[in-house]
């Protein structure tokens, strides 16, 4: 349980695992998530409550994860940010969209985004969701360059990629959206990835494979 965690724990990191916890992350998910961010609260005291320096500790953080550790380090940190800075507000409306994740997805990051496709090509992955053919059709239509179109197909099938397996819940998407920054080496990349992965979403979200319907249906 979180009230026995240690009495000089910071409030931001009780007040984010007592969170998760209520909204049903397991006593094993919660210890996790404590281990993975108790090294950055300790860089994080006493430091201006900045973006870039949040930044700089998170990135300091995940340069000594273990790889598959990684995702869930960025996801666990993503979600504690607003905690640390103690924006009320904000907590409020990620609660609301069901923003934080109670389950810890464990996605090896093995390099680059060239090294992704690779593996994708290797495996010959072809499992994709018919969001993707609509998304990419509708661009399409609306004239998108076709070199655009291009590349956000190998961004997209990469994400999916990796999405594969996982359960087909947004909470599922964001880990997935994690796990593919930590494939794009450059920030400005990072942000266009961004802007996409948030344009898919709904496609994504609308258009589920035909074993998500019918199990829906089922439900």
């Amino acid at each position: 349980m979180i009230s026995e965690l240690p009495s000089d724990e910071p409030a931001s990191l009780v007040a984010y695992l007592r969170l998760i916890e209520r909204q049903g992350a397991s006593a094993q998910v919660v210890a996790e998530r404590r281990r993975l961010l108790t090294p950055l609260v300790r860089v994080l005291e006493g430091k201006p409550q900045q973006l870039e320096v949040f930044r700089e500790a998170v990135e300091m953080l995940l340069a000594d994860c273990e790889p598959d550790e990684r995702v869930i380090t960025l996801t666990s940190a993503r979600e504690y940010y607003y905690f640390w800075l103690g924006d009320v507000k904000k907590l409020a409306a990620m609660t609301s969209r069901a923003g934080f994740s109670t389950r810890n997805v464990h996605i090896e990051v093995t390099g680059s985004l060239d090294d992704l496709c690779q593996r994708l090509q290797q495996q010959g992955f072809a499992d994709f969701p018919p969001s993707l053919g609509i998304y990419l059709g509708e661009l399409f239509e609306n004239g998108v360059d076709e070199s655009v179109i291009a590349e956000r197909e190998i961004l997209l099938k990469a994400m999916l990629f990796l999405l594969h397996g996982q359960p087909y819940k947004p909470e599922s998407y964001r880990v997935a959206v994690d796990a593919m920054l930590l494939h794009l080496a450059e920030r400005g990349n990072h942000t266009a990835f961004l802007d996409l992965a948030r344009e898919f979403f709904y496609y994504w979200l609308s258009f589920p494979p035909a074993t998500e319907r019918h199990a829906a249906d089922a439900g």
